[in-house]
């Protein structure tokens, strides 16, 4: 079974209609749709995510995590959550090896050196987007 990995922010939230399309289309076909984020795992944030018509198998809450096996967290002024930076950055490709990610698509390129040591292939959204077009007109056949 193939698993894919799919950011919140930076992803999902900015090309909403693109990921509710992929998610809906690859669960159909047997994919499992990992959501792995920052926000807490509430009925909030899945809210959110119905909101936005996007389908998963599976949420990976950074944060959420973190809290259950008693990581040290800190709230700032706005009642964002804070661990340690390299906890947290880590977070993702730990999940990803632990839960056998084959892709995970993330914005962010501060976390693509954690996946040195991890069979997921990290793509980031702008290769992503790329992919996308180079699809979209021709260059990549399905």
């Amino acid at each position: 079974m193939k698993k894919i990995g799919l950011d919140f922010h930076g992803v999902i939230d900015k090309e909403s209609e693109l990921c509710s399309f992929l998610t809906k289309n690859l669960i159909k076909q047997g994919y499992e749709i990992h959501i792995i984020t920052g926000h807490e795992n509430n009925e909030k944030f899945r809210a959110k995510l119905k909101s936005l018509n996007i389908v998963w198998t599976h949420l990976f809450s950074i944060i959420s995590y973190h809290k259950s096996i008693g990581t040290p967290v800190t709230y700032d002024e706005n009642g964002n959550p804070w661990i340690d930076e390299e906890i947290w950055n880590s977070s993702k490709a730990e999940y990803c090896k632990k839960e056998n990610i084959d892709i995970i698509i993330d914005d962010s390129k501060i976390y693509e050196k954690y996946f040195n040591n991890c069979s997921t292939f990290y793509m980031s959204f702008e290769m992503f987007k790329q992919f996308r077009e180079m699809m979209i007109d021709g260059r990549i056949k399905g």
